[in-house]
C-alpha cells in the first residue's frame, strides 16, 4: 500500500491501494483491531461525504471510504469497461480483500447503494451487517437531476465548456437552490468549500471518467439484485433522511420490508439527501450501536464501545 501524490489534491488526506480495477483512493480511520466497515458514496460525491461520520466512529471501527471508479481521486482508464454497477461492486469486494478483510460491515448511500445491494445479493457471506441510507434501489433511478446530467453529457462540447469555464461550479455554489443545496434540509448546511471539493475532479482530466460513470447508471443492476436481497439474512438497518427531495422514504420502507435481515427502519426528520453533511453526529449515533451489536469486537469486554453522544 502506498500514498501517492496527485495533481489538485483533495482537502482531506487520502491513501491509494492498487487493485485489478485500478488505483483506488480512499479515506481510512480507526485502529486495525476493530471491526472493518466499508462506506460507499454515490454521485456526484466521493469518499469526502463520509469524512465526519468515519471520524466519529473511528474509536470503535476500522472504517474505509473508497472513491468509486470514475469519481473522486481513484485512478482508472477512461476506456475501461468498469464504470457500471456490477464492476463497481466487484471492485469494492476486491478492495476489501486487498486490504485483508474477508468479512465486513457495509454502509451505502445514493448510487453507491446499487453496488452495495449487488454485493449483498451476490456475496452475502462477505457482509456481516448492512446499512442502507437514502440510496437508489429497484427501478427508482437515475433520479431526475442525474437523468438531466446524462442528457447534458451526451453533448460533450457543452458539458466541457461548462466544467472547464467553471460555470457549473459557480452555479452550484452561488444558487441557494442548486442541485447540491437541494440535497440538504438547510441550504447553508452544505458549504461552498464542500461543494468545490465534490466538483474538484471535474476540473481536471478526470471529467471523462465522471462522464463514463454517469452514463453507466441504469436500474437494471438494482433490479437484478432484488431476488438476492429478498434472501439476505444478515443484520440490516435502513435509515432514511425524511426530507430527501430526490429519494422518497417510501423506497426505504420497501427495502426494509423486502430484506429478511432487516427488523428496523428509522426515519430521521429535518435533514435531506446529503444528511452526512448536516447531521453526521446523529448519523453516527444511529448506525454505531447497530454495527457494534452485529459486529462485536474481540476485545469488547476490555474496550467498551464509545459511541457519539447527541447534544440537544
Amino acid at each position: 500500500m502506498r500514498t501517492l501524490e496527485r495533481m489538485e489534491p483533495s482537502v482531506v488526506d487520502k491513501r491509494w491501494v492498487t487493485t485489478r480495477y485500478g488505483e483506488i483512493a480512499y479515506l481510512e480511520t480507526g485502529p486495525s483491531g476493530k471491526p472493518p466497515v466499508l462506506f460507499v458514496h454515490g454521485i456526484p460525491t466521493s469518499s469526502f461525504l463520509w469524512r465526519h461520520v468515519i471520524d466519529l466512529l473511528a474509536a470503535d471501527f476500522h472504517c474505509y471510504a473508497p472513491d468509486l471508479l470514475g469519481l473522486g481521486d481513484t485512478e482508472v482508464s477512461v476506456d475501461a469497461d468498469v464504470f457500471h454497477m456490477d464492476a463497481q461492486a466487484e471492485m469494492l469486494v476486491d478492495f476489501m480483500t486487498t486490504l485483508g478483510h474477508e468479512r465486513f460491515g457495509l454502509v451505502c448511500h445514493d448510487q453507491g447503494g446499487a453496488a452495495a445491494q449487488i454485493i449483498a445479493a451476490r456475496h452475502p457471506e462477505r457482509v456481516a451487517s448492512f446499512v442502507l441510507t437514502n440510496c437508489v434501489c429497484y427501478d427508482n433511478w437515475p433520479v431526475p437531476v442525474i437523468r438531466r446530467l446524462q442528457k447534458l453529457s451526451k453533448l460533450p462540447l457543452l458539458s466541457e465548456l461548462m466544467t472547464r469555464s467553471g460555470l457549473s461550479e459557480r452555479l452550484e455554489t452561488s444558487m441557494r437552490w442548486s442541485s447540491f443545496r437541494r440535497g440538504v434540509y438547510h441550504p447553508n448546511a452544505l458549504t461552498n468549500e464542500a461543494i468545490r471539493e465534490y466538483l474538484r475532479p471535474m476540473r481536471t482530466s478526470r471529467r471523462g471518467r465522471f462522464r463514463a460513470f454517469l452514463l453507466a447508471g441504469e436500474p437494471e443492476y438494482t433490479m437484478a439484485a432484488v431476488d438476492g436481497l429478498r434472501k439476505f439474512a444478515a443484520p440490516t438497518l435502513v435509515v432514511w433522511a425524511a426530507d430527501d427531495r430526490f429519494l422518497s422514504p417510501s423506497w426505504g420502507r420497501q427495502l426494509a420490508d423486502d430484506i429478511p435481515g432487516c427488523d428496523r427502519f428509522e426515519l430521521v426528520p429535518f435533514c435531506g439527501h446529503f444528511w452526512q453533511e448536516e447531521k453526521p453526529r446523529e448519523f453516527a449515533a444511529l448506525i454505531g450501536p447497530f454495527l457494534a451489536a452485529s459486529m462485536p469486537c474481540e476485545d469488547a469486554d476490555d474496550h467498551p464501545v464509545r459511541l457519539p453522544v447527541l447534544v440537544h
